[in-house]
């Protein structure tokens, strides 16, 4: 008698109104909390409003993952979120003069520059698709520690220029 395979995937469709895409949300509620400390001069809840975004971001993942609500949209909403949630956090360190602005634009444009990759990505695929990149991930993750840096002033141009560099060496890989 042979054996059936059991599959750990969802017997249910997955609606885009989910607990995961809940919690990708949520991560926008840390913004206008971000952009008032550091108004104020509030070191620690600026930091903590971009470590609770970025822990937001880790549980997103998982609870998609472990609760099976992993969508298309979901993915991309994700990728969107963080793009717009580290940008934010890095324009307002640059509004309020505690990171190079020229540093902080060029950031901005090499992401609207993966951006249109990814939409190119998913085009060629025909579907609604996340592109992946390692790198890339690697510098979201990097910029979640610029902005505590620029908060508190621990070498904030060389960080951001470098952060910069990095970034267009990286979509330059990616696109290839």
């Amino acid at each position: 008698m042979a054996a059936t395979a059991v599959s750990d995937a969802p017997t249910r469709a997955v609606s885009n109104l989910n607990p995961a895409n809940a919690i990708t949300a949520s991560r926008f509620l840390t913004l206008p909390v971000f952009w008032w400390a550091v108004a104020r001069g509030e070191v620690q809840l600026a930091i903590l409003s971009v470590a609770v975004c970025a822990l937001l971001d880790v549980f997103d993942g998982v609870v998609a993952r472990v609760f099976h609500y992993q969508t298309p949209f979901g993915e991309v909403f994700d990728g969107l979120a963080d793009g717009f949630c580290y940008a934010f956090f890095m324009v307002t360190v640059a509004w309020f003069g505690l990171a190079p602005p020229v540093a902080v634009a060029i950031i901005i444009a090499v992401g609207l520059i993966n951006l249109a990759m990814r939409v190119a990505y998913a085009k060629r695929l025909g579907r609604t698709a996340n592109y992946r990149s390692f790198a890339m991930e690697r510098l979201v993750g990097f910029a979640a520690f610029l902005t505590p840096f620029a908060v508190v002033g621990w070498s904030v141009a060389f960080y951001f220029w470098a952060y910069a560099a990095i970034n267009v060496i990286v979509v330059l890989r990616d696109a290839k």
